[in-house]
């Protein structure tokens, strides 16, 4: 894998992990084609989040800058975009219907009758043009589910306020930091356990284990610990916490 395509798989699986911190069930999703060797679109994070999700044992409630509540069913449609990308969505989202059908199909969330509606509001929701600056695009469906169209780029530090609504890399960097690596124990989640349980994210967790008591760090930083020697292991302790 080259650089380029290293970076943006880092910044992705960065994204996959802030995501299921934040109580998500999450994944990646494949929008397939008729046509061989084709795809229509890849989705780089599908998550869904029900409204009373919780784990205070874990001490830190979910991120504020995504604006979470016990009102709704939170479907989450995220692009992740590195440095040099422009801020929006995969084209097949804002002109091809049947690839927005194939995402609310897949997530299972509505009935075959709700889907054709929901398609048209949300695909317009992606084709704004400007996207808006002041937060997300977002549809509110049938029970209560709320499907929002979330951009993510770690690599940048700051957003324009003149650019459309975006997620940067510090707060993303500071939340799983906290999350990972607290700076006092926590009486009910101990954070030493066999790393191995977070399986492909292993390695990004183990990158913010090892920097209690120093700051979150940022892509550079993150793709630099990929590249150096691995780590020695933790013994597999015999009841592993689950954070």
């Amino acid at each position: 894998m080259d650089v380029k395509k290293a970076k943006s798989k880092t910044q992705e699986d960065l994204v996959l992990l802030y995501l299921r911190l934040n109580g998500f069930f999450v994944t990646s999703f494949i929008v397939h084609s008729p046509d061989p060797g084709r795809n229509l679109t890849e989705i780089d994070a599908l998550a869904i989040r029900m409204p009373h999700n919780a784990e205070p044992e874990r001490e830190i409630g979910p991120h504020e800058l995504l604006d979470l509540s016990s009102n709704h069913t939170d479907l989450v449609i995220c692009e992740v975009k590195s440095k040099g990308q422009q801020i929006r969505f995969n084209e097949a989202l804002t002109t091809n219907y049947q690839a927005v059908e194939s995402v609310l199909r897949w997530s299972g969330l509505f009935l075959d009758e709700e889907i054709p509606g929901l398609a048209e509001r949300l695909q317009e929701a992606f084709a704004q043009k400007p996207l808006p600056s002041s937060g997300p695009p977002c549809v509110i469906g049938p029970r209560g589910v709320r499907i929002r169209c979330l951009l993510f780029s770690p690599e940048r530090k700051k957003r324009n306020g003149s650019q459309p609504w975006y997620i940067t890399g510090p707060p993303v960097f500071e939340y799983v930091h906290r999350c990972l690596s607290p700076v006092q124990p926590r009486p009910e989640c101990s954070v030493t356990y066999d790393f191995g349980l977070w399986w492909s994210q292993e390695w990004i967790v183990r990158y913010f284990k090892g920097r209690k008591g120093q700051d979150a760090g940022d892509v550079e930083q993150l793709m630099a610990y990929q590249d150096s020697p691995p780590r020695p292991r933790l013994p597999r302790p015999p009841a592993a916490d689950s954070q």
